[in-house]
């Protein structure tokens, strides 16, 4: 039998969170979908598609499924990072090794740094989450009355 006062899914525990940290998500979750701008360019009189803004959509719906699995196995934790650290790391450093070939100072460009910027952020900040959790802090992140 479930607890009916414990959100039933990860959607809904992250609603019951601060406005700080909600906001937190709308930038992280925004740049991220910012990719759908840039999957598709015009270069050499045809439309490309580029790769870039696809494997992070790509990491992104695989984050969110790993972490609301992770969320039904055991609950509202800092073990839920690891979706990112797992999904999100390959995509982030094949980007962050490609960022010289990508023309400076194109649109583009631009959203690659705030991509790389807000992914740094939320990485070390899932690494020393899911460090916490490893050693010992199991508790849950938000108790609901």
């Amino acid at each position: 039998m479930t607890n009916p006062e414990i959100p039933a899914s990860l959607g809904e525990a992250l609603a019951t969170e601060p406005l700080w940290l909600k906001a937190w998500l709308g930038v992280l979750g925004g740049s991220l979908m910012l990719a759908l701008a840039f999957v598709a360019h015009r270069a050499d009189e045809r439309w490309r598609v580029r790769r870039e803004p696809i494997a992070v959509l790509l990491s992104l719906v695989a984050a969110a499924v790993l972490m609301e699995w992770l969320y039904g196995q055991v609950g509202y934790v800092r073990l839920l990072g690891v979706a990112h650290l797992v999904c999100w790391t390959p995509v982030y450093l094949w980007i962050l090794s490609r960022r010289g070939s990508i023309p400076s100072g194109s649109l583009f460009s631009k959203w690659i740094a705030l991509y790389l910027v807000v992914v740094t952020i939320s990485l070390v900040i899932d690494l020393v989450d899911v460090i916490r959790y490893l050693a010992g802090d199991g508790q849950l992140l938000h108790r609901w009355s």
